[in-house]
């Protein structure tokens, strides 16, 4: 997930400088289906942790991004 993040960020700063919750969804709206195959849901939720611990989204936008990323993936059929 480090490599998929570095090369989102690297292209797509201004998102995230912009709005860092709107940056995040955009990342996961790309990525869900290569975060889901190759780093899984655990990954994403650290990186999402990591966030908060920069400051850069609220628990409330965390819990709002799992929540995204679980809508794309289907986890409630599973």
């Amino acid at each position: 997930i480090h490599a998929l993040w570095a090369r989102w960020i690297f292209l797509n700063r201004p998102k995230f400088v912009g709005s860092a919750f709107e940056g995040t969804k955009d990342f996961i709206r790309e990525y869900w289906r290569m975060i889901h195959y190759a780093a899984g849901h655990r990954a994403l939720s650290w990186l999402l942790y990591h966030r908060l611990a920069e400051r850069q989204l609220t628990s409330k936008q965390i819990v709002e991004l799992i929540g995204y990323y679980e809508e794309k993936t289907g986890m409630k059929d599973w």
